[in-house]
């Protein structure tokens, strides 16, 4: 009879190193308590511990623990990054699974039975030498029987594992052979089914005019609706299939609107005044809309509900100042409850709300990150989110009961849309952002690239000596950080940094030879854990800052060396504190308000406020502080460079931003200029001189249309 090996062979428990574990379910009791992990990061940890102490090739291990499905590199370098985090094992001193460059990885723990064969029995790992039999020890070759016979079981175990698909498995399936909807030269946006799932409309844009696409799947002509000259996004098929709603907006105007198909008559449902934000959902009942509003001036936006025959507007969620705006509401499929994302920037979070109740508002997941719309697979959920929360932007599978994510794949994805027989249509977005250097002095000089690639790189900062350039960039796959020296030829240098963390917003330390920074743990399984560290360069040594806190978002050395400040996590703004550098003193909280962001020079600290416009600048140490009347809010909160005696910023001008500099001594706008940074995040740097400036800005994105149809049976 042949076959896979039954699920009951499965071992009930092993050993592996000094943790035991439980497969059954998929659970590791180690030194910190017993935790819970994916069955999918079971099946990894199981296939490498059927040979311990051998060499397993990555593709043998996508091979056995990904069977029937397209997976990638970068999948099995996640895995592994998540296993070892949950181990507490390190790559560049492993305890556990050791990394063989361009061959695969090693199981180096000690791997045991536990409770099913003697406790003397060890396996041998390769690497050791046969041992001489000893009197009145077990022999050897039953030693070996026993072994063997344990990993026999193991292995079976393991491919029963693996054949127990996990949720969504079949979703990353489809997903993984999605094909283009639309290639267009113009961009594609905001796609979604009508209700039959034969159709799809969408937004064609083209500089700034867009119209409205209603395209059917079986390949026939698409037709465009309205005439160009106006701005329309988001629509939404009413459950009749034969009117849709959009965002429309010409002029100084704007409306949520209802368009009729077949005559093409247009009605506002709700107009400019209540605020509504371009990107909405259309309950599936088709009486009522879920937009984002604002509820009170200098607060954060919230979720709204709009009666679409009277136009009333009820305000379901208020957020509070510092909590960030409630974005992309998306309406369940029974219409009960309304999934949405609150917070700023790269700190978002999936949350909940029943559309009568706004008490029930709760997160979703402790998972945080950038966040770019969402779809529900049934009432009760799972939800496919686009999102960077596994370190890059593609669709997770988010799970409403526990709050855990996995990876599903397509890379690149936002705003999906899931059509009632399972096709999944999504943006296929492509970004690249790169570093400019410009000339401070000189505005008529041409700014040069600076070590361009094809992905997304920012935040860049010049060393104390102003001979390199620190930035973050994805180019290699995870966040990380680089090092480059102005001026000489060849590539910048990666730090060798450990692959289970993303690293972020690097800073010089005084004397050049460390760069503070925030570290974030790659993985579906805790919330992000945001902690200080201070990197050795070249070298890439990392030492934790724990003492400064858990939460932190930003940490800046004095330009003399002596102190951190420190921005802690207060929902979606900082609070700053102070701590000596060199030491493990606590940080002390400095007496300011919550902040957007924060920057310091020696003489002066300047920080935002979120939902306020304007800056405030604070002498050093005293902190006095006085308002500044500058074009700053929370659309450029991290957008912003204090440099010596100026602020550089962007401002908004007829034909794109402009880079403006404001005279901090004389309180005057001194200088704009056209060259300006576009990228997200911190995107211009100063160099200690002033004469340079290092500038991040995006070019033009690609963004197409893909589609994912599922297996019709």
């Amino acid at each position: 009879m042949s076959g896979p090996p039954p699920a009951s062979r499965l071992p009930a428990r092993l050993r592996v190193g000094e943790f035991e574990v439980f497969p059954d379910s998929h659970e590791l009791a180690g030194p910190a308590g017993v935790q819970r992990i994916r069955p999918l990061i079971m099946a990894v940890l199981l296939r490498l511990a059927a040979e311990p102490g051998q060499v397993v090739t990555r593709e043998r291990l996508l091979a056995d623990v990904w069977p029937r499905r397209m997976v990638n590199d970068e999948v099995l370098s996640r895995a592994i990054a998540e296993l070892r985090t949950a181990l507490g094992d390190d790559a560049r001193q492993a305890r556990y699974i050791e990394t063989l460059p361009k061959a695969g990885y090693r199981l180096v723990a000690v791997v045991e039975p536990v409770g099913e064969a003697p406790a003397t029995v060890e396996v041998p790992l390769a690497a050791r030498k046969e041992a001489p039999a000893v009197p009145g020890r077990t022999h050897p070759a039953f030693v070996g029987i026993a072994v063997l016979a344990f990993l026999a079981v193991l292995a079976a175990g393991f491919a029963a594992l693996r054949l127990d698909p996990e949720p969504g498995a079949e979703l990353a399936g489809i997903l993984a052979a999605a094909q283009p909807l639309t290639s267009d030269l113009s961009l594609e946006l905001s796609p979604r089914f009508s209700p039959d799932g034969t159709r799809a409309a969408f937004v064609v844009a083209d500089g700034d005019e867009s119209r409205i696409a209603i395209q059917s799947l079986d390949g026939s002509p698409r037709r465009l609706i309205g005439e160009p000259g106006a701005v329309r996004q988001s629509p939404v098929f009413f459950p009749d299939g034969r009117r849709i709603a959009f965002w429309f907006a010409q002029g100084g105007d704007c409306a949520l609107v209802e368009y009729d198909l077949d005559s093409g008559s247009k009605r506002d449902i709700v107009g400019c005044a209540a605020q509504p934000r371009p990107r909405f959902d259309l309950a599936p009942d088709g009486k009522r809309l879920a937009v984002t509003a604002t509820h009170r001036a200098q607060f954060p936006a919230g979720i709204a509900i709009v009666d679409v025959a009277s136009g009333e507007v009820r305000h379901l969620t208020k957020p509070e100042p510092g909590e960030g705006d409630d974005i992309h509401p998306r309406f369940s499929p029974d219409g009960k409850r309304i999934v949405f994302f609150r917070g700023t920037a790269s700190h978002r979070r999936a949350w909940l709300v029943d559309a009568d109740d706004p008490a029930s508002a709760k997160p979703a997941s402790a998972l945080e990150g950038l966040t770019y719309g969402s779809a529900w697979l049934g009432p009760d959920g799972p939800l496919v989110v686009a999102a960077d929360w596994l370190g890059f932007r593609a669709l997770t599978l988010l799970d409403l009961g526990t709050g855990r994510a996995r990876l599903l794949g397509a890379r690149g994805a936002r705003f999906p849309d899931v059509s009632p027989s399972g096709d999944v249509v999504f943006e296929n977005a492509v970004y690249q952002a790169n570093l400019w250097l410009a000339d401070a002095t000189d505005e008529t000089a041409a700014p040069q690239p600076l070590w361009p690639s094809t992905r997304y790189t920012s935040q860049p900062e010049f060393s104390p000596d102003g001979t390199r350039l620190a930035f973050g960039s994805n180019r290699e796959g995870l966040e990380a950080i680089y090092v480059g020296i102005l001026g000489a030829p060849g590539d910048p240098a990666k730090l060798p940094l450990p692959t289970d963390h993303r690293f972020i917003r690097p800073h010089w330390s005084a004397d050049g030879k460390h760069l503070y920074a925030v570290r974030i743990p790659v993985g579906a399984l805790k919330a992000a854990v945001q902690h200080a560290v201070r990197v050795s360069v070249p070298e890439g040594r990392v030492e934790v800052l724990d003492h400064l806190g858990t939460s932190v978002n930003s940490v800046r050395p004095s330009p003399d060396g002596k102190w951190l400040y420190v921005g802690e996590i207060a929902g979606n703004a900082m609070r700053i504190s102070r701590a000596r550098a060199g030491t493990a003193e606590k940080p002390e909280r400095l007496p300011l308000p919550v902040v957007g962001e924060f920057q310091l020079d020696a003489e002066r600290l300047v920080f935002t406020q979120p939902n306020l416009a304007g800056a405030t600048s604070c002498s050093l140490p005293e902190l006095t502080c006085e308002r500044i009347d500058v074009a700053l809010d929370d659309g450029t909160r991290f957008d912003w460079l204090l440099a010596g005696r100026s602020l550089w910023f962007p401002v908004r001008a007829p034909g794109g931003r402009q880079l403006a500099r404001y005279d901090l001594v004389e309180g005057r706008l001194a200088e704009r200029r056209a060259f300006a940074p576009t990228a997200n995040g911190l995107a211009i740097a100063a160099s200690p001189d002033g004469k340079r400036l290092a500038i991040a800005r995006e070019d033009a994105p690609a963004i197409d249309l893909m589609i994912a149809r599922a297996a019709r049976r």
